[in-house]
Order: C-alpha cells, then sequence, then structure tokens
C-alpha cells in the first residue's frame, strides 16, 4: 500500500468508526463531529502515520474524544445495543417483542457495571465484530494480552449476570 492510498483508507474505516460510535452511545451528531475531527486530523498527520496501524490510529482518536465528550457533558457511556439489527433476532410474536427489549436492557445494565476496559473489549468483540488482531492493533495490546482480558471480561459479566436473576 502506497502513501497515496493512505487516505483512501481513512475514509473507508471513518465509515466503521462512526457505527461504532453510535454502538458505543454516542449522539449521531456527536459521532459525526468525531468522524469529522479524527478524519481531519488523520489527514494532517499523514505523514507520521504508519499504514499497518491506520485503523487503530483512527479509532483511538476517536474513542479518546468520545470520552472527553463524555466526561465533558458529565454522561454515562450507554452502549447503544438498540442499533443492533433487530433480523438478528427471531421474533415470533409482541410478547417475544416485549421479552427481547427486556435483555437488551438486562444486558446494558450489566455492561454498565463493568470496569471500562473490559466493557471497551467486550463492544469490540461482540458488538463491532473486531477479531483478537484488530483489538490488538486498536489498543496496542499484544493479542496474548487481549483474549485474557476478554476472558476476564466475559468471566465477570457473567459473574454479574447471574448475581442479577
Amino acid at each position: 500500500m502506497s502513501k497515496e492510498s493512505l487516505p483512501e483508507v481513512f475514509i473507508n474505516e471513518i465509515k466503521i468508526v462512526f457505527k461504532s460510535l453510535i454502538k458505543m452511545g454516542a449522539t449521531i451528531e456527536d459521532a459525526e463531529d468525531i468522524a469529522q475531527n479524527t478524519l481531519y486530523k488523520a489527514l494532517k498527520y499523514v505523514d507520521s502515520i504508519d499504514y499497518r496501524s491506520a485503523r487503530a490510529w483512527l479509532f483511538r482518536v476517536a474513542l479518546n474524544e468520545f470520552y472527553n465528550i463524555c466526561k465533558r457533558n458529565k454522561k454515562n457511556l450507554l452502549m447503544n445495543i438498540n442499533y443492533i439489527d433487530i433480523n438478528d433476532f427471531l421474533i415470533e410474536s409482541a410478547e417475544d417483542t416485549v421479552i427481547n427489549s427486556e435483555k437488551v436492557e438486562d444486558i446494558r445494565n450489566t455492561l454498565e457495571k463493568l470496569q471500562p476496559v473490559y466493557k471497551e473489549f467486550l463492544i469490540l468483540k461482540y458488538v463491532i465484530g473486531f477479531s483478537y488482531r484488530d483489538i490488538s492493533e486498536y489498543t496496542g495490546y499484544s493479542e496474548d494480552k487481549v483474549k485474557i482480558y476478554l476472558y476476564r471480561a466475559r468471566n465477570k459479566f457473567k459473574e454479574l449476570w447471574r448475581s442479577e436473576i
């Protein structure tokens, strides 16, 4: 990949960043602003960004800005699980719809009780669909460390989930 094609990589990846921010709880307006600012910074510093870590760089800049907005507005990070396509679930009746919406709310509440790093890793893996390698590139941790964090995050989630039943 040449340096000339790096801005094209940024443009393609920023779409994924935008969707990820929405899934993590950003408003559409905030996600648009963050994506725009992230793309601006990427184009500004294009000469100093390694193309192999471009995706991770974009996500890290966007996520840091999202966290800053949350701190500034003093709002909690609320993962927007409702953004997930409803077709992912089999809904056969109105009763199933109510049960599924309750499950989504329970999942959201359980995620909110996790440490931020665990929550972030679970969202990256299971909501956004990152591979271990993608998470590794994004966070700067080794793949083994990513697997350890995800193992701990899943166990903590299960523990909290079971305690609420």
